[in-house]
């Protein structure tokens, strides 16, 4: 269980009880620990097939352990999302999924679940703080994803960002001129992974029109989850 030498599971799970102490946590600098940085290069050519097998293994390994029960009343769901949902989309060797429910605070047996199989707990996204992120280090000796990065979002179905993540995914597969736009400024973003400035290639990959377009239409989030203390 990867929890850190300095939280139990249950310490992580209280913190995202409280907006304060979330906020505080120092995820960040678990992810630049975990070598994030050093998994950003960016290729035309992702493991499509082999990364979809790999996130239904997850998908079994992590849900297998939550009861039926729990997942049915909380809308539990998975979702496959980034540029390794789309096949032929160029991009970076960081596979992506979310896990969605109806409301926060999340199912404790579903975070149990995400921890049990070797996550790393982050803390909040940059979006909303009810966007829990988990990053795990992939191990699978002789595949190209074998030092990969994959993570996983703990989310509010109706959450605009993941709404935005689903909608891309959906829109580049159905629709070849979204398909092209997006890959396109994909392509164009990535100059900026040469010099390792990651955050520049997110936000230069926002002059896709259909990511301007999901901007202005999942752009305004729900209000933050209230402190239950």
């Amino acid at each position: 269980m990867s929890v850190g030498e300095e939280y139990t599971a249950d310490q992580l799970y209280e913190m995202i009880l409280d907006p304060e102490k979330l906020k505080a946590y120092p995820g960040f600098q678990k992810a630049l620990a975990m070598g994030v940085a050093d998994h950003m290069g960016f290729y035309h050519d992702l493991p499509y097939d082999e990364i979809k097998q790999f996130i239904g293994e997850e998908k079994d390994a992590i849900l297998g352990k939550v009861p039926a029960d729990v997942v049915e009343s909380n809308g539990v769901t998975w979702e496959h999302v980034g540029s390794t949902s789309i096949k032929g989309m160029p991009g970076t060797i960081f596979p992506d999924s979310l896990i969605l429910f109806n409301k926060y605070p999340p199912p404790r047996e579903v975070f149990d679940a995400i921890m049990a199989d070797g996550f790393t707990f982050i803390g909040s996204g940059p979006f909303h703080p009810s966007d829990l992120w988990f990053l795990k280090k992939v191990s699978r000796e002789g595949s190209r994803l074998d030092g990969a990065i994959f993570k996983i979002h703990l989310t509010p179905a109706d959450l605009g960002a993941s709404r935005m993540l689903i909608e891309t995914r959906d829109r580049c597969i159905a629709n070849p001129a979204d398909f092209e736009d997006y890959k396109n400024a994909k392509v164009e973003a990535a100059r900026h992974l040469e010099s390792g400035q990651i955050m520049e290639y997110k936000k230069a990959k926002g002059a896709s029109k259909l990511l301007q377009e999901l901007v202005q239409k999942y752009g305004k989030p729900p209000a933050p989850p209230q402190s239950s203390q």
